[in-house]
């Protein structure tokens, strides 16, 4: 019972927030500050007496020293009074009947069509006067502020003037149709724009010019990058590159490269960008470049990802070989550098002279061999698991279903 009186005072204070009569109605119920019936004489919601505090067949009528209600009729909390509220309220300064209302002697009016304050008159939509701001409208063709003046599609202000939507002029930019221009003094930068055609910015050394038949940009007069027709022609940073990105020709003498996707990819010095081709051909050679550290790797690829790649690096002595028929997975293991091939399908060949070391996998685990200088590892999984080092030999058979460790 408690909690539906509880749910009851909660929707009750919800829909009569701010109703001077739904505030004395809690006041005089036992939900007062959610404290429920402590004393006194409690019917409710026939009648309810707690001090001062009644109520008559709640929420009908209420009585306390601050006044009387007889809803929906009248209610009266102090100077506050209330008549079929909320049709009309009043207390000695504000009120309202119907669309009248009144702030003291300050202000009135009878909305929408008429407000007057001892600032401004409004007659709706005819005229709107005010003495301090010195403004006339007549709304909503025209208005005249000290700070700006607006007639139809037109505003002008001190530093703005607008012809709504043909043309515009500020302090830093202005626009025509499609055209815009705008500037920042501080960073000396200067934007223009040719809606939807061109576009061009100056900003202190740089200058760019982007078309949808070329572009540059500039850097204190020399030539930082130029495209030409989109596709044919690219120049990015001292590299010259065309018919990208579905082939490319790159010019730059130390990264010679030249590819058609996916068919064909040449890179001299310079390792693939592209992850598919039927044949690609890289040699990387450190000793024709200013390098601190020697590095050289060749790698040959078929079809990769998906039949065969060769991977061969000097300084460590180690080459790769894979052979895919239907792919790989690859993850970063030790360094950026370093990869980890977990074949799938096909076999993988990995010979370190560098760290004595030699590795074969057929169809990944099904069977491997792991030779680490005189740790050898032997797995035909599930069945089989030979582990031989000069302390210990273990085996296993049916993946641990019979297991030996020998320590001989």
């Amino acid at each position: 019972m408690k909690k539906l009186l509880f749910i009851f005072s909660v929707l009750c204070t919800l829909f009569l927030t701010g109703c001077i009569s739904g505030e004395r109605m809690v006041r005089n119920s036992p939900f007062d500050g959610n404290k429920f019936y402590r004393d006194g004489v409690n019917l409710f919601p026939l009648y309810y007496k707690e001090g001062n505090n009644q109520s008559i067949l709640f929420p009908m009528i209420d009585i306390d020293d601050r006044g009387f209600a007889v809803r929906p009729f009248y209610h009266k909390d102090k100077d506050d009074h209330g008549i079929l509220w909320p049709l009309c309220a009043f207390n000695k300064k504000n009120g309202w009947v119907g669309t009248f209302f009144w702030n003291g002697s300050r202000t009135f009016g009878l909305l929408p069509l008429f407000v007057k304050d001892h600032e401004f008159l409004w007659v709706f939509p005819l005229s709107w006067f005010s003495k301090e701001e010195d403004t006339y409208a007549i709304l909503p063709l025209f208005c005249k502020n000290k700070d700006f003046l607006w007639v139809g599609n037109v505003l002008k202000t001190d530093d703005m003037f607008l012809v709504l939507p043909i043309y515009g002029q500020g302090k830093d930019w202005f626009y025509l149709l499609n055209f815009v221009y705008a500037a920042d003094a501080k960073r000396q930068e200067s934007n223009y724009v040719f809606i939807p055609l061109a576009y061009f910015q100056k900003l202190d050394k740089y200058n760019t010019l982007l078309t949808p038949l070329f572009s540059f940009e500039t850097y204190d007069g020399d030539l930082q990058m130029f495209n030409f027709a989109i596709f044919l022609y690219h120049y990015s940073y001292g590299q010259h590159h065309v018919f990208y990105p579905f082939a490319d020709i790159d010019f730059k003498a130390k990264y010679q490269e030249a590819w058609v996707w996916p068919l064909f990819n040449y890179g001299m010095n310079r390792p693939n960008k592209v992850p598919f081709f039927l044949f690609d051909y890289t040699d990387m050679d450190s000793s024709k470049y200013n390098h601190s550290t020697r590095f050289d790797r060749r790698k040959i690829r078929i079809l990769y990802p998906l039949l065969f790649n060769y991977n061969y690096q000097k300084n460590t002595l180690t080459s790769t070989t894979e052979i895919l028929p239907f792919g790989a997975l690859w993850y970063d293991k030790s360094s950026p550098d370093e990869f980890d091939q977990r074949i799938l399908f096909g076999a993988l060949f990995r010979n370190s002279k560098d760290h004595d070391s030699r590795r074969f996998s057929l169809l990944y685990k099904f069977f491997s061999y792991h030779r680490f200088k005189d740790n050898v590892k032997w797995e035909f999984f599930p069945f089989i698991k030979i582990m031989d080092t000069p302390q210990n030999s273990s085996w296993s058979f049916c993946w641990r279903l019979l297991e030996k460790h020998d320590g001989g």
